[in-house]
């Protein structure tokens, strides 16, 4: 029964191993980290950590470690397709579907190819047409900004992109189904003609559709991608790609309405902006920003559009068990416009005082009992029970009646009931500490997965057969085989590799990354080295002992070209 990366990376993306580990173990947030007791051994310190945004978890005290898969597996004593089977269950995914994206592995890269070419294209025709170049210009959108954001322009033409791309053997047919080309009457044309383009990327990294914004103010102003094999607008953010980091360094994310926004947000010194393609938030949605934080701040527009997407997107993602605030923008004012006409300073102004959702309810107007309800809709879909305790509380003093009204209009709306934990699982058995291993093995491979950028560099002077460690070396030649990103490593490793992985993953980025690399290469190499020197000295004496003369010469001149070597590289 096969199953693609990608049809396994479908099943990830739709379940949070937060969310999957705490049906099991009790887990408590450690800054951007939960903590607990670990199912794999006795323990009375917690060291179990499970990582949201690396979607892994690694138990510093027996070392166990690896994805929603390998914790399933362990845990429950299962093999591994019983444990896609009930992962497949919980995401929402059947194994028939998993089939058939196992099947459509190869359509997917073909379209993912195409899109590479297609935005090739677009962006080619941006830096020739100084009409889109002004529109771009009018709006605050440089050509720096245009090309960190990869933006484009699509021809006026017919069929520019159809003949750009037959030319590079795509055939009509195929560029309708990636959604770049529609059918008519007079047989296939583009789909997007004279609009800016915006590409839409997934997490990571891969272009899979694009958004195309009219400059001549024709209906529609924005057109998007349809939804494709790879592309499903529920499980994609605009700009996520970019804001990752800095969602995890800021520790909370602006949501946004448009791709315009978010790029004038970047620009002006905002880059933990993201937007849904369309104002419409989805669980997926929460699922996928709660792996790098739990903070979110709504940023939409000041008008009653916006205003009733925030309160639906709010309702969203609290039940992701998202902490969620809004920032009021004068009336009339957008995100994009306010940034441009006022600054940095004065959007950081605001952001310094973000609206609770009752605050944001309250300061709409209007008539009271309708705005308790909303609020009660809103406030019951809250996951953090001391959280919705707060806003209870805050909704009955603004509204003057007493709490415990508040708190009957909420028990009608809900009826959860708390989790039950487990504290081991049955019959787990801990798997022994890894053995020592030269820190400098560690340190290479924690540089290749933190700086991949780097590997050529590495492989021109190291390969696997200078790592000592197994685990270690292991992890090298995958890597140099062409197996890059945390999680394609962890599902085609064992369970050393994996358990290295896990653990080096959760570590600190250097910060001196290339002088610490050149630091470990050099030690590699100098204990390659002082171990073949100690084994041809070996041999050297026993050589002696033998009076073979001839051998012994052949090791001397071999102990000394290695000596040479060593005297010229200090």
């Amino acid at each position: 029964m096969p199953f693609s990366d990608r049809a396994l990376d479908e099943i990830k993306d739709r379940i949070d191993i937060v969310d999957l580990i705490s049906d099991y173990v009790h887990l408590k947030k450690t800054g951007q980290n939960w903590k607990g007791l670990c199912p794999f051994h006795s323990e009375k310190t917690p060291s179990f950590t499970v990582s949201p945004a690396k979607q892994i978890f690694h138990c510093f005290g027996c070392g166990s470690g690896g994805d929603i898969f390998t914790f399933l597996v362990r845990y429950e004593n299962l093999t591994f397709p019983e444990a896609l089977r009930m992962l497949a269950s919980r995401a929402g995914v059947t194994l028939e579907e998993a089939r058939k994206s196992a099947a459509g592995a190869g359509e997917k890269e073909r379209l993912l190819d195409m899109h590479r070419h297609a935005l090739e294209f677009f962006r080619h025709n941006l830096a020739g047409n100084q009409r889109a170049a002004e529109y771009l210009g009018s709006r605050g959108i440089g050509t720096g900004a245009q090309k960190a954001f990869s933006l484009g322009y699509a021809p006026k033409s017919w069929n520019g992109l159809l003949s750009y791309l037959g030319r590079r053997g795509y055939k009509p047919e195929a560029v309708n189904k990636a959604g770049l080309a529609a059918k008519g009457r007079g047989g296939y044309y583009d789909t997007f003609r004279d609009r800016i383009i915006f590409p839409i990327y997934d997490l990571k990294g891969d272009v899979v559709a694009f958004g195309g914004r009219s400059i001549d103010g024709s209906e529609p102003k924005y057109l998007n991608s349809p939804e494709t094999p790879i592309f499903n607008k529920r499980r994609v953010l605009y700009g996520l790609h970019r804001a990752k980091n800095s969602i995890r360094e800021t520790g909370r994310v602006l949501f946004m309405e448009g791709y315009l926004d978010v790029i004038t947000a970047h620009v002006h010194g905002f880059p933990n902006a993201v937007a849904p393609l369309g104002t419409a938030f989805t669980q997926e949605h929460g699922k996928l920003i709660k792996r790098f934080t739990e903070n979110v701040v709504i940023v939409f527009d000041s008008d009653p559009a916006g205003i009733k997407a925030a309160k639906n997107a709010a309702g969203i993602l609290f039940e992701s068990g998202l902490d969620v605030r809004v920032l009021s923008l004068p009336a009339g004012e957008d995100p994009d416009g306010f940034l441009r006409n006022r600054g940095r300073e004065a959007f950081a102004g605001l952001l310094e005082h973000p609206l609770s959702i009752i605050e944001f309810y309250m300061m709409q107007g209007g008539d009271k009992r309708l705005t308790a309800r909303e609020a009660i809709e809103t406030i019951s879909r809250v996951q953090d029970k001391v959280l919705q305790g707060e806003y209870v509380k805050m909704l009955s003093e603004k509204l003057g009646i007493n709490e415990v009204f508040v708190m009957e209009e909420l028990r009608k709306k809900t009826g959860r009931t708390g989790k039950s934990y487990k504290t081991a699982a049955p019959g787990a058995q801990a798997r022994p500490a890894p053995a020592s291993r030269p820190l400098y093995e560690e340190y290479i491979i924690r540089i290749l997965l933190q700086m991949p950028g780097k590997a050529g560099e590495v492989f021109n002077v190291l390969s696997e057969d200078d790592f000592r460690d197994e685990a270690a070396r292991g992890i090298f030649r995958r890597i140099r085989e062409g197996t890059h990103g945390l999680n394609e490593l962890i599902s085609m490793c064992g369970d050393s590799e994996r358990d290295l992985l896990t653990r080096i993953s959760l570590a600190d980025d250097f910060e001196e990354p290339e002088k610490v690399l050149s630091d470990c290469i050099k030690r590699l190499k100098d204990n390659k080295r002082r171990l073949l020197l100690q084994e041809i000295q070996k041999k050297i004496k026993d050589a002696e002992l033998k009076k073979d003369f001839d051998l012994l010469r052949n090791l001397q001149r071999q102990q000394q070209e290695i000596l040479s070597r060593r005297a010229i590289e200090k």
